[in-house]
């Protein structure tokens, strides 16, 4: 928010800067290596694979994905979580624009019985 901007100036802000998001994915991204023993004894290292995976009703989810995709979807991820964010304060300034409803009732109210 910037200084000076009423709470009705930054909810629409907070809106403009969620419709740019076209694109999400819950979930993460996760880089994984395995550690093979040969018969000699000696341990070769496999990887990196890239494992995306979610969690949805309790159950998780996850998939393979190929070098060329990891950037598509930690883009994916990070607009997700991003939107998230931009939602939670959405919803903080909302509260924050009743508050001030409720404030200029209860003053006008004072108002007529003084």
């Amino acid at each position: 928010m910037e200084k000076g901007q009423s709470p009705e100036e930054e909810r629409r802000e907070i809106l403009e800067e969620m419709s740019e998001i076209r694109v999400m994915r819950r979930g993460t991204v996760n880089e994984q290596f395995f550690d093979t023993k040969r018969a000699d004894g000696s341990v070769i290292r496999n990887g990196p694979y890239y494992l995306y995976s979610r969690t949805e009703k309790r159950k998780s989810f996850g998939k393979r994905i190929t070098e060329e995709q990891v950037e598509k979807y930690r883009s994916e991820t990070e607009n997700c979580r991003k939107f998230k964010e931009l939602s939670n304060s959405y919803v903080l300034v909302c509260e924050q624009i009743a508050d001030q409803g409720t404030e200029e009732k209860k003053r006008l109210k004072h108002r007529k019985k003084g």
